[in-house]
């Protein structure tokens, strides 16, 4: 609830949806009107947007709406209305009670599965107009100020929120001051100079972004847990998709608010102690059986290798459960390993169907089935991670079982075609396999929403590893030439995006808009070759984010693409979570400046980056000359300067 914004319920998902359903309090919503109408709709253009504050004129009645946040309540003020309505959906319960509007889940599943507590009072008297099941009509004056306050624990917690954070003069106004300085403090740890305002707007937005997840739902020292369905003393955190947070927005969390990332992570301890699975997918429920990995891992492992405290004893042990006795299937959890779990354990890899073979598994999810390749590629590399976390423990024969098994990507390189590829069962290669075209939708046969062209290079922990399956670091040079410029000799791009809707920000084969493509434009650092990656990034961020409704390409998930654009602005990158390391990419900006834990500063500065110059013909670290593109996450976090030389021309010899 910390940090959130006010958001607006709307009777679609795209930007210019102009039906407005209401302002949210939880699980209810509000709606002024006049005189009984309260019908209306939005022109997004006279509209104020900032992090921490909305103001929106509804066309029907001109009425002005203004929407703010604290950590619990929902600061709201309408003016030129007379009549607020009050309704929430089944599952919940609407009363007025002691001059307040109280709207109670029917019960504790209803908590669990994200609906909670609420209360909401005006300043001023309740005059209520009409009262019918799950909704009331209210009178209210001009500039009326509404607070809504939630909890998950009781509607007196929630109460105790309201009297906590709401004063009794200029409510509104405090609570706008108050979000304002929170998100300034925050944005302003990472300080740009040079390039169009535009460009300015997109880093600051996409930094935003960044921090939408995770969520606090600590209230006064105390938490409701969905993993145990109990009341605890403490802080708690949880709303993660790790598959696709895992890759930068956790990192760059760790990077610019070290101390809540602390947090986070143990939260992550706390959900595995109450429940007893390490989750990938947490929400106020519980672990969610969404996507694929048991990504918590690397999350583990780069906070380890970046010096975060935990408890990674009682981590281990969740991620070690995960990794031997747990399900590998797509949107699968808490579900025991099967024969196919198996395969992998005992022969290296996950096994597809044959070519016309019809699923046997009934654990197998009906649309999003096996993903063969992508389950052996992704807990290849999470093997890799828990590998690391044994071996600072002193585990070392967990660390070779799972440095063995980190291998398992071996195992699927076909050598002739050049790509992963997948095999069934009997460890034979699927007959007549495309990596382009093969899998279904989302070639989900294999792979997750992406082709084997996408996922051949989701070997983060062994890049040398797989160059060395290529041919060397010029043949994976080449092949990644090939996937930036690669088309569709074989069919039409109205039959690829019909078979694969997630690539978008297509650039050849290469999909800027889905996360397991994050990394590959650094790959290039790792083949001899920096000046590709800086070509590639500045194309794909100049093409691809841009300061309007559409300048996202793909789904942003949670902050997880948004991630990816801060860390490339500021022109460097975490290829390997679990490696204390960065590759350096192309800046956007003149300068850096980043406010980092126990108040150091690293600054990076490129003069003409701004301008548009891509190209680093030499580079400095604290006055050294810096012979590769890479950083050390020690470099940073001790503070210091990385000086880049920039040009509209490659240096082929800097490596």
């Amino acid at each position: 609830m910390a940090r959130c914004t006010p958001l607006l319920l709307g009777g679609g998902d795209y930007f210019c949806n102009e039906v407005l359903q209401g302002f949210p309090v939880g699980q209810a919503w509000l709606m002024p009107g006049v005189q009984g109408d309260f019908a209306n709709k939005v022109d997004h253009s006279r509209g104020t947007f900032r992090c921490y504050y909305c103001r929106l004129e509804l066309e029907e009645h001109e009425v002005e709406a203004e929407a703010a946040v604290s950590d619990h309540v929902y600061f709201y003020r309408f003016s030129h209305a007379d009549q607020l309505l009050i309704a929430c959906g089944e599952g919940s319960t609407l009363s007025v009670q002691d001059g307040m509007v109280v709207v109670s889940p029917t019960d504790r599943a209803a908590v669990k599965n994200g609906a909670p507590y609420a209360v909401i009072r005006l300043h001023g008297p309740l005059q209520v107009l009409a009262a019918q099941e799950r909704r009331v009509v209210l009178h209210i004056s001009e500039g009326t100020e509404v607070y809504g306050a939630v909890s998950y624990i009781s509607v007196e917690q929630a109460l105790c929120n309201l009297q906590n954070e709401v004063a009794e003069e200029n409510s509104f106004d405090d609570a706008k001051e108050q979000g304002r300085q929170i998100w300034n403090e925050l944005l302003g740890r990472a300080r740009v100079q040079g390039n169009s305002r535009d460009r300015q707007v997109v880093f600051y937005t996409a930094l935003f972004r960044a921090f939408q997840r995770m969520t606090c739902y600590t209230e006064q020292g105390k938490y409701f847990s969905g993993y145990d369905n109990t009341v605890h003393d403490g802080t708690f955190y949880t709303g993660d998709g790790l598959w696709d947070t895992f890759r930068c927005m956790h990192p760059l969390q760790l990077l610019l608010d070290f101390d809540r990332q602390a947090e986070i992570v143990n939260s992550y301890v706390l959900m595995y102690q109450q429940s007893g699975l390490m989750p990938s997918f947490p929400a106020v429920s519980g672990d969610l059986p969404v996507m694929l990995g048991f990504h918590a891992a690397p999350l583990f492992a780069d906070s380890y290798a970046k010096g975060l405290p935990a408890d990674y004893e009682t981590a281990y042990e969740g991620l070690y459960k995960n990794a031997t006795e747990q399900c590998m299937l797509p949107w699968v959890c808490n579900e025991p390993a099967t024969e196919l779990d198996r395969c992998y354990y005992e022969k290296g890899f996950f096994p597809a169907l044959k070519r016309g073979e019809k699923e046997y598994i009934p654990q197998v999810h009906s649309f999003e089935r096996r993903q063969a390749v992508a389950v052996t590629l992704e807990h290849a590399y999470d093997d890799w991670c828990v590998a690391q976390l044994a071996r600072a423990l002193g585990k070392q024969g967990d660390y070779e079982r799972f440095m063995e098994r980190s291998r398992n990507y071996r195992n699927l390189y076909h050598e002739q075609l050049g790509f992963m590829a997948p095999k069934s069962i009997d460890g034979q290669w699927v007959k007549d396999f495309d990596p382009k075209w093969d899998g279904g939708q989302g070639g989900r046969d294999y792979c997750a929403e992406n082709n084997t062209w996408i996922y051949t290079w989701s070997v983060f922990h062994d890049i040398e590893g797989l160059a060395q399956l290529m041919g060397g670091r010029q043949a994976m040079e080449q092949k990644l030439d090939n996937l930036f410029t690669e088309g569709f000799h074989e069919g039409s791009k109205y039959e690829f995006f019909g078979q694969f809707p997630d690539s978008t920000g297509l650039m050849g084969q290469f999909v800027m808009g889905n996360e397991p493509a994050f990394h590959i434009p650094y790959l290039y650092d790792y083949c001899g070759a920096p000046w590709k990656t800086q070509k590639r990034l500045r194309d794909l961020m100049d093409i691809w984010f841009t300061n309007s409704p559409t300048g996202i390409c793909g789904d942003e998930d949670g902050g997880a693409m948004s991630s990816w654009l801060v860390f490339s602005a500021l022109g460097f990158y975490p290829v390997c979570p679990g490696k204390a390391e960065y590759a350096i990419g192309t800046p956007l900006f003149d300068e850096a400046q980043l406010r980092l834990k126990d108040g150091k500063t690293f600054t990076v500065r490129s003069e003409g980056a701004g301008d548009g110059l891509r190209y680093i013909q030499s580079a400095t670290l604290n006055g050294k000359v810096l012979e590769h593109p890479f950083l050390r996450h020690e470099d940073l976090i001790n503070g210091g300067e990385l000086v880049l030389q920039m040009s509209n021309k490659p240096n082929k010899n800097w490596k």
